[in-house]
Order: structure tokens, then C-alpha cells, then sequence
């Protein structure tokens, strides 16, 4: 199953919502960085919550772009053109009329957003590819796609013009249901479970499964950010920072098997424990991934896996019971788990505690399964490099895709499976 999660994690599309949702984050963060300064004033902490509800609105304009660039490169079709048409498209879709105010626009937007980026940028990109594709002139080819683009969307403007509403104004509300069934706990398990079997393949969970669940996970922490704002109580459990508490150290609850490999008698395993501390300390676990590795491993996935699908399942049941705040404030992954879950919860320091107790049993649960791969690093020396070299080739299948996106599209249907879990190009 493994290598054909590695080929299905390759597909152009996943891989451009993949390559453009990062960035996208740091400009959501730069607009509410702004936005901060031009909402009306009031003290910090609601006006903190009124800007982020501009910046989630941004980050789709944003993504917008993005996208459209990223699948342009991928499908080798004139990138300035399809940013322009399907910015155009993007605009065409808004809620009419367009509020004069940026402010509110992207306010109304909110999270929604996301989801009217995706669908418009991936339905224009696959207008461009096929115009491309059977239309030999690029000019005429590109011509005809802009026409078809902007026939498609304003012809869905004009069917909805009766009833006064938008693209955007039907998926701000179907984005409504969605968080309520993605705030659920076998939802959660579902989403928290496919993360980190991904990763076993060496596949970026959550940017694989990021178009469908971040804005769901957005749009909920947003709305329990607005709730607060209007002095109301928070209902949202599963948001897109509810993550950090069960995920310190980053997918997989790693922090404490790092802990357990600065101890080991294998030097080679000591010396990345203690050059992988501080990335674990912000939630970047990579290093312990490729390098320890857990990609491909047997004796570590089923703790890779079943650890946090256990912390999941406790730190639902402790804010669903009221012991700890729900998350009302988006913070980026970067941000120590224990400080991160105090901001994000208002405060409130028993999200503290829970943190670290998701530690300790994550420590205590990985404790028997590590112990198990040293003796096998010692046992089996052979087996421990070929697992090494295996994730190495994973990795460098991975860093190869993002520095030459433009050959992804290419080779994508003639690449075959290996048992290694990299496509072999022919």
C-alpha cells in the first residue's frame, strides 16, 4: 500500500494545493498583522480575534493566486495568465455587490474562502490544461481557456443573480455543516489516523489532506473566535490548533521519542537526538522521519500511529467534558507546545497541564517500542542501513518534486511503484 500512497501523494493537483497552502499561512499572518492596526479600536484581545477573522479572508485571495501559479507550473501552461483569469474568475464568484470596504469583504469571506480558492483555481487550471492539451497555438489556446473560464463562472453568477447569492455565499454556507461533521470524534480520529499513516510512506500528511481539512478546521476555530468576540460560548472541539496538544514535537507525538533517543547507546542515534531537540521543541520532526527513520519502519509505526490517536481521543474527552478551554486563536505550528496551548485557549492554564500529560504518556507509551528498534539496530545492523537508505531515497524523491514541480505533471503517468515506495521514472 505504501508506494502507492508515494504515487498518489504525486498527483500535480494534491502536489500544488500542497506547494501553495504554506505560503499562504504566512500571508494570512502578515494581513492580520495589518488588519490588527485597522479594525476599530478595542482592547488587544477581541481585536486580535476581529483580525485574524480578515486574515483567514485573505488567505484565500491569497491561495487564489497561488494556486493558480502552482498548477500553471505543474501543467506547463502560461502562468501570468492563468493568475490573472483566475483571479477573475475569483472576483466573479464574490458576494454581489462587493463590499466597498477590503475590511468586510474579507471578513464576510472568512474561511470560506479556502474552499471558493480551491474550486476556483482547480476548475480554471483544468480548463487551461485541456485548452493546452488539444489546442496546438499556446496563444490561441490560452485565449480560448480565459473565454471558457470566464464564461463558466460569470454564467454561475448570472443563475444565481435571482436569488441574491454567490459561489461564495453557498459555500460560506456549506462550509457550516462540514465543521459540525468534521467536530466530531470519530472524524477527528479519521483525519488524526490518515495524517500519520501517510507519513509513514514518507508522504506530508497533513499537507496531502490540507484541502479539505483546513478550511473545515479554519472555519472552525474561527467561528469560535467570533463567538467569543460576541461574548458567546465557543462550540467547536476540533479546530485547526487543537492539533499542537496532541501532536508535540510534530505528527506522531515525537517530542518524547526524541527525548528517548538523546539517551540511546547507539551513537548514531544519540547524535541526531541532540541535533533534533530544538526542531522538536517547534514541532518540526522531519529530521527524526527520514533520519531516525519512521518512514518505512515496523517497529515504530504502530506507536507513530496509535500514539496519537490516543492523545486525540483524551484531549477531545477533556474539552468536551469542560475541563479545558476550548481554542479560540489560530497559531502556526512553529510556536512551542506548551506556550501554544495556553495563548490559543485564552489562557487558560489547564490546557497547559493537558499538554504535559499527553507527554508522559506519550513518553511512556513509546518507551517499550524504542527499546525494541535499538535492539534491532544492534541485532541487525544490515537491515537498520537499508531502512536508512530507503527513507534517504523517499526524501530525496520529495525534495526532487518540490525543486522541479514543472516535471511532476510529465512523468506522473509513467512512473511505476517500486518496493522502496519512490516511483521509478521511465
Amino acid at each position: 500500500m505504501l508506494p502507492r500512497l508515494q504515487r498518489a501523494a504525486d498527483e500535480p493537483h494534491f502536489a500544488a494545493v500542497r506547494a501553495a497552502i504554506q505560503p499562504a499561512f504566512w500571508i494570512m499572518a502578515a494581513a492580520t498583522v495589518v488588519a490588527f492596526f485597522l479594525v476599530a479600536p478595542q482592547p488587544v484581545f477581541p481585536r486580535f480575534l476581529d483580525a485574524y477573522h480578515v486574515g483567514f479572508g485573505a488567505m484565500g485571495v491569497a491561495l487564489t493566486v497561488l494556486l493558480a501559479n502552482h498548477l500553471a507550473l505543474r501543467f506547463g501552461y502560461n502562468r501570468a495568465t492563468a493568475i490573472v483569469v483566475t483571479s477573475l474568475a475569483f472576483v466573479i464568484s464574490l458576494p454581489q455587490p462587493v463590499p466597498r470596504s477590503p475590511l468586510v469583504l474579507l471578513g464576510t469571506l472568512s474561511a470560506s474562502s479556502l474552499f471558493l480558492a480551491i474550486i476556483v483555481a482547480a476548475a480554471s487550471g483544468e480548463i487551461m490544461r485541456w485548452s493546452t492539451r488539444f489546442i496546438r497555438n499556446r496563444a490561441l489556446a490560452m485565449s480560448a481557456a480565459a473565454v471558457a473560464v470566464i464564461a463558466l463562472f460569470a454564467g454561475i453568477a448570472a443563475a444565481l443573480a435571482p436569488s441574491h447569492r454567490s459561489m461564495a455565499d453557498l459555500l460560506l454556507a456549506a462550509v457550516k455543516p462540514l465543521i459540525g461533521v468534521g467536530d466530531t470524534l470519530p472524524a477527528l480520529l479519521l483525519v488524526v489516523f490518515l495524517q500519520v499513516v501517510l507519513w509513514t510512506a514518507g508522504v506530508h500528511g497533513p499537507g496531502f489532506l490540507s484541502a479539505v481539512t483546513t478550511p473545515i478546521f479554519l472555519g472552525a476555530i474561527d467561528a469560535n473566535g467570533q463567538a467569543l468576540l460576541h461574548h458567546q460560548t465557543p462550540q467547536h472541539i476540533v479546530t485547526i490548533t487543537l492539533f499542537l496538544f496532541f501532536f508535540p514535537g510534530g505528527s506522531g507525538a515525537t517530542l518524547p521519542l526524541n527525548l528517548l533517543m538523546m539517551g540511546s547507546k547507539v551513537p548514531r542515534v544519540r547524535k541526531l537526538g541532540f541535533a533534533s531537540f530544538f526542531p522538536s521543541l517547534i514541532n518540526v520532526n522531519e529530521p527524526l522521519i527520514f533520519g531516525l527513520p519512521l518512514v518505512m519502519n515496523p517497529t515504530l509505526t504502530i506507536p507513530f500511529v496509535g500514539i496519537p490517536l490516543i492523545l486525540a481521543a483524551v484531549t477531545y474527552a477533556t474539552m468536551y467534558a469542560g475541563l479545558v478551554a476550548k481554542t479560540v486563536v489560530y497559531l502556526p505550528g512553529a510556536i512551542p507546545v506548551p506556550i501554544a496551548a495556553w495563548i490559543t485557549t485564552g489562557g487558560d492554564w489547564r490546557a497547559v497541564g493537558l499538554v504535559l500529560v499527553n507527554i508522559a504518556i506519550s513518553y511512556v507509551l513509546y518507551l517499550p517500542f524504542y527499546r525494541a528498534f535499538e535492539e534491532t539496530l544492534s541485532r541487525a545492523p544490515d537491515d537498520a542501513e537499508r531502512l536508512l537508505k530507503t527513507a534517504q531515497a523517499i526524501h530525496a524523491h520529495e525534495m526532487d518534486v518540490e525543486r522541479h514541480p514543472e516535471h511532476l505533471a510529465q512523468t506522473h503517468d509513467m512512473q511505476t511503484p517500486t518496493a522502496t515506495g519512490v516511483p521509478e521514472r521511465k
